[in-house]
């Protein structure tokens, strides 16, 4: 019988239902993960009991009965927190996502039949071991990733299961059998009904899977659905020498060549968005002269209509605006600092870094004006340089000492700055002073 490790304060539920005369399992993801040597980060539980007897169970103030309509009971326990669940079966989907009528069972192999996929429709207890109807460890070995029962009822039930499906096969490797590929492609559309909260979470957790760059080639019809920019990039030749790819195929592979960090790995996906609509010919070849700035403008409506957190949407934006610059000197450097924390400095050399490989192969050149900017940036950050307004050696009430007044202020101040970058005056308060005397009298304000 195959054995789990799991949680102490897991063990003593299943205890405590035992004695209470109740079946009970643990379901779902924390059984698949386990399968293939994972931790979970939660576990969860499903019984015979009903709500009210699992609140009874466990007693009222150590139960969160948020979910009791559908049946699930969050118990809390010493270091976390578990949610047990009524057997149940599910009909009735009315908005391709939440079911019209749940109805509880006795029966563990009615639960597990409703589940999405096979890898997800495994129970196990610890006196009787894994309970396996659909063949889930099989398609776990051989990274398979097969619907319960009829694909396309599945999808009709809950078309955020497809999003789920390629979360899957780019977290595990998995690849959809035909059937379930096959129905994933004809219930896409249905995705229009899924909130856009629901569609970027899916998103984001895609995205951070090693296989994601396959899973973006196989299936970016499927994202186009709610991301109809997509469709431009798919089979769009670059007609350059940097370029052995597609529009689509380089932002596939920068995506996966990113560090897994959600900021770079939007910024990747979205940083040549715009490629296709500024497509020019001249007398070189083809450019795309300014996708960059209007890729950060497709990304930020893009990121507005996904209801993406605004500080993750603005910091992926100013990536991609700055994304085609690589800083060839100290002042290039300085002056980007003036818009990247260093935090978001050290992102734009990942995002630089992404791009560079995901083109032709073997181009030293790039690498080695990356390996510059680096080597440039951590001299300024050695060397504390200033590289903002707020890094100079005087203020606005300064200026205003000096009898500035409004717009005039930061106008000083912006000169001032921009002396101290180009290293025509140091960063010395009397200089500074000694200079924005100079520029007030000089009737260019």
């Amino acid at each position: 019988m195959k054995h789990f490790d799991f949680p102490y304060p897991i063990e003593q539920m299943f205890t405590k239902l035992k004695k209470a005369g109740f079946q009970a399992y643990l379901v779902g993801g924390c059984v698949r993960d386990m399968t293939i040597g994972l931790k979970p980060h939660d576990y969860d539980i499903t019984t015979n009991a009903k709500p009210e007897e699992i609140m009874q169970v466990f007693g009222q103030e150590n139960c969160s009965a948020y979910g009791r309509a559908f049946g699930t009971v969050g118990v809390k326990y010493a270091n976390g927190f578990a949610e047990i669940t009524t057997y149940r079966t599910e009909a009735d989907y009315t908005d391709c996502r939440h079911p019209g009528t749940v109805c509880f069972a006795d029966n563990i192999l009615d639960d597990l039949s409703r589940r999405d996929f096979t890898c997800n429709a495994m129970a196990w207890n610890p006196e009787t071991g894994l309970l396996d109807p659909f063949g889930g460890e099989q398609d776990l070995k051989e990274k398979i990733l097969r619907c319960v029962g009829v694909p396309s009822a599945r999808f009709r039930e809950d078309a955020l299961r497809i999003l789920r499906g390629m979360r899957f096969c780019a977290r595990f490797g998995f690849q959809a059998d035909p059937l379930t590929e096959a129905a994933m492609r004809a219930a896409a559309f249905e995705l229009k009904q899924i909130s856009a909260e629901r569609i970027f979470s899916e998103l984001c957790n895609m995205l951070m899977g090693d296989d994601i760059t396959r899973v973006l080639l196989d299936y970016p019809e499927i994202l186009a659905v709610r991301i109809p920019e997509i469709l431009p990039c798919i089979a769009f030749a670059q007609h350059t020498h940097f370029h052995d790819f597609t529009v689509w195929e380089h932002i596939a592979r920068t995506v996966g060549n990113a560090p897994k960090d959600l900021t770079l790995r939007l910024t990747m996906l979205f940083h040549d968005i715009a490629k296709p609509a500024c497509f020019k010919w001249d007398e070189t070849g083809g450019h795309f002269k300014t996708h960059a700035e209007k890729s950060a403008v497709l990304a930020d409506n893009i990121l507005k209509r996904l209801k993406s957190e605004n500080h993750l949407r603005k910091q992926v934006c100013r990536l991609i605006y700055y994304h085609r610059i690589t800083p060839k000197n100290l002042y290039q450097v300085r002056r980007l600092l003036g818009v990247f924390d260093y935090e978001e400095f050290a992102l734009f050399l990942q995002v630089l870094d992404a791009d560079r490989i995901s083109k032709l192969r073997g181009e030293p050149e790039s690498d080695r004006k990356i390996r510059k900017a680096e080597e440039l940036f951590a001299f300024c950050k050695e060397q504390k340089l200033c590289c903002r307004v707020k890094d100079l050696n005087v203020s606005g009430n300064d200026m205003m000492k000096l009898g500035l007044q409004g717009k005039q202020v930061g106008i000083v101040l912006k000169c001032l700055l921009e002396c101290v970058i180009s290293e025509q005056v140091p960063n010395e308060r009397t200089d500074l002073l000694s200079l924005a005397e100079y520029i007030r009298d000089g009737d260019t304000l």
